[in-house]
């Protein structure tokens, strides 16, 4: 009996220190996802659609200079110079695209501080591969509930670059992957190749500020999944009706991001709805009080339902 419960310890504390490693794998990833200086040429796809992107990356740290461009679809580039995001395109329709592309800066697909999302995904260590030529490790985050898409990576043996991500429905339905068709390490020799082509530009994002704390809602939220945080809130005009705002907050859980709009009724109240919007994203409206709202994420269907479903608004 005494044996018994010393194994089933013993094998608790193993799979906890397992468990601690793949972390620390997955933190290591994160600053080569952003920060190794490499060339390569990977695949983005997503909802029948394929794109194809050339990536470039030199320097370290906040001197970090990458420059990728799009081979097929719209003309674009997007430039990151450390924390600051840039699109450049030859014409406005083209730039509207870069901003869409700038949204996922792939391989840099998870947060900066990967600790955060432990309370809301576990990690688990899977078998290995091979993809663009290199010896790649596969792991998965994979939710603690059945509202959020799980995340599997394939991580370059020796430096933890992810070669390949593949976001997976709660079916374990492949909803969008990136991968790596080539690529090679070290900082391009020719530094040409860094700088952009075209005239037209849009600033992006700063990464460095672009979920900021806010205590700035005068709405009360709960009956969010656990692990969601507000991280920023603010008021918007609607158009040509100044007295009317909407309120928007941004939650997430280190993964995802939901926004919730909230707006006062007009008109009859908008009947419950939930849709697939690009991807990924998935959006859901509906109302209480005197109040209507619509939330955007990247969560699947039939999660954004149940969040919506679960969703309490209040005025403190």
């Amino acid at each position: 009996m005494y044996f018994l419960s010393g194994c089933m310890l013993l094998a608790a504390a193993m799979a906890a220190r397992a468990a601690d490693d793949d972390w620390g794998v997955l933190k290591k990833s994160v600053a080569s996802a952003r920060q190794l200086p490499l060339s390569g040429t990977y695949l983005h796809q997503m909802s029948g659609l394929l794109e194809t992107f050339r990536l470039y990356r030199a320097g370290d740290g906040d001197g970090v200079l990458e420059r990728r461009e799009s081979l097929d679809g719209p003309p674009r580039e997007i430039v990151r110079t450390g924390g600051d995001v840039v699109g450049y395109a030859p014409d406005t329709k083209s730039l509207a695209a870069a901003r869409l592309s700038a949204m996922r800066l792939f391989p840099a697909l998870l947060p900066d501080e990967i600790d955060g999302i432990a309370q809301s995904y576990a990690v688990r260590r899977l078998t290995g591969d091979r993809i663009a030529q290199k010896d790649c490790q596969w792991f998965e985050l994979k939710p603690r509930d059945a509202l959020r898409y799980g995340v599997r990576l394939c991580l370059e043996n020796a430096t933890q670059l992810p070669l390949k991500i593949m976001t997976v429905s709660p079916k374990s339905d492949v909803v969008e992957q990136y991968m790596f068709t080539d690529v090679e390490f070290g900082a391009p020799r020719n530094r040409a190749v860094l700088k952009p082509h075209y005239r037209l530009s849009y600033p992006m994002r700063t990464l460095a500020t672009q979920v900021p704390e806010s205590t700035a809602a005068d709405i009360e939220v709960s009956g969010l999944p656990t692990g969601f945080r507000l991280v920023r809130a603010m008021k918007r005009s609607l158009p040509g009706q100044a007295d009317k705002q909407v309120r928007q907050l941004i939650f997430s859980d280190g993964l995802v991001m939901l926004s919730l709009f909230v707006e006062p009724m007009m008109g009859d109240p908008r009947t419950p709805r939930v849709s697939s919007l690009h991807g990924v994203i998935s959006t859901a409206s509906g109302h209480q009080g005197d109040m209507q709202f619509t939330l955007v994420g990247d969560l699947p269907e039939q999660g954004m339902s149940a969040v919506a479903r679960s969703l309490k608004i209040s005025r403190p």
